[in-house]
Order: structure tokens, then C-alpha cells, then sequence
């Protein structure tokens, strides 16, 4: 169960966390003349929602499961640049 718990923990971290900050950083960026749709006042609202919840799960996880999830991210972090540098790829394309 503790594996589970950790691997949620991470995907929240990863992929729920992450892409609410790609679409604050990258929706100003798309929007260019004729987006309108894009112009509506409280777009932010449900991201923060969104965010604010997610933080809530991620505070309220018990720490030994926390650590379990970081040290599974820092050691996938580590197998991902020695086999990204092993093939060079990105980061180590060139």
C-alpha cells in the first residue's frame, strides 16, 4: 500500500502540480489577436482551485510516504539523465 500511496504522491507532484504551471505559464503566450475566449476575467479561478486542492492532498500525506515518493523522483530523475546522456539525447543531444 505504501508503494501506491508514494506513486500517487508522485504523480501529483509530476503531472497534476506540473501542468497547472504549464498552463498558467503557457496560456499568455497563446494568446494573440482574436482570442477572446481567452480574455474571460476568472480563467485563474479554477486553476487555483484546482491547485489549492492538490497542495491539500500532497500537505496531508503522512511523511514516511513523502519520503518514499521523493527518493523514488530523485532516483528516476538520475536514471532518466545517465540514460538520456548513455544514448545522447536531451538534455546531452549535440
Amino acid at each position: 500500500m505504501t508503494v501506491i500511496d508514494a506513486l500517487l504522491t508522485t504523480r501529483i507532484v509530476v503531472q497534476f502540480i506540473g501542468q497547472i504551471a504549464a498552463v498558467m505559464w503557457l496560456r499568455p503566450q497563446s494568446a494573440g489577436p482574436g482570442t477572446a475566449f481567452f480574455e474571460f476575467g476568472c480563467i485563474h479561478f479554477p486553476v487555483f482551485v484546482a491547485l489549492v486542492g492538490w497542495i491539500f492532498l500532497l500537505v496531508t500525506t503522512d511523511k514516511f510516504t513523502l519520503a518514499y515518493a521523493t527518493a523514488t523522483l530523485v532516483a528516476g530523475l538520475i536514471f532518466f539523465l545517465v540514460w538520456s546522456r548513455w544514448t545522447r539525447r536531451w538534455p546531452f543531444a549535440g
